[in-house]
């Protein structure tokens, strides 16, 4: 069973329905671009992320990592918008539809993850961070064929991380150096 996406314009519904052996869904509701069908495999739906916390600057980081990792993995950005500021989630938007119009999926996992020293403003705190990846690019088709990888990249990143009126904190804004060749 795999679970087909129509991703592209759409109306702003989304729904799911159960027909043969595979589940599909309508996504897109922020999305433009011509229409594609994208299957993702029942694996990498179930490789749901642990529930968000957003309840200190560092632990929103993580959350939003985690949880935007699966949004590109699942070619949905929904998922993760309750780790970010809607400016961002029009980025991690566009960044999936891009890959839908290259016919691929992004399958990343930090492999690993250092904090630095937190600069607090009053508005925002920037989280400063040394990162190391795994991706490989997966084909939008039936089966999730590999196209490229895994690949491997490091980053020194700053994310601006705001409070909002419920109380959790959010990434507002990310700033991404890559340290050497990304793919």
């Amino acid at each position: 069973m795999a679970l087909l996406l129509v991703a592209g314009c759409s109306g702003g519904s989304q729904g799911t329905s159960a027909g043969g052996s595979d589940a599909s869904a309508t996504v897109g509701a922020h999305m433009a671009g011509p229409a594609a069908e994208v299957h993702v495999t029942p694996e990498a739906v179930a490789s749901i992320p642990n529930p968000w916390a957003l309840s200190t600057p560092e632990s929103a980081v993580r959350s939003y990592l985690d949880w935007t990792s699966y949004a590109y993995r699942i070619a949905t950005s929904d998922v993760a918008t309750p780790t970010m500021g809607p400016d961002e989630g029009v980025r991690v938007d566009s960044y999936i539809q891009y890959n839908i119009e290259k016919h691929q999926l992004i399958d990343q996992t930090l492999d690993s993850i250092t904090f630095g020293a937190p600069s607090v403003g009053s508005t925002s705190t920037l989280i400063p961070t040394k990162e190391q990846w795994t991706y490989s690019y997966l084909s939008i088709e039936v089966g999730n064929k590999v196209l490229g990888g895994p690949y491997s990249a490091s980053y020194d990143s700053t994310y601006t991380v705001v409070k909002t009126k419920k109380g959790d904190w959010v990434v507002d804004s990310v700033k991404a150096e890559a340290l050497g060749t990304v793919k």
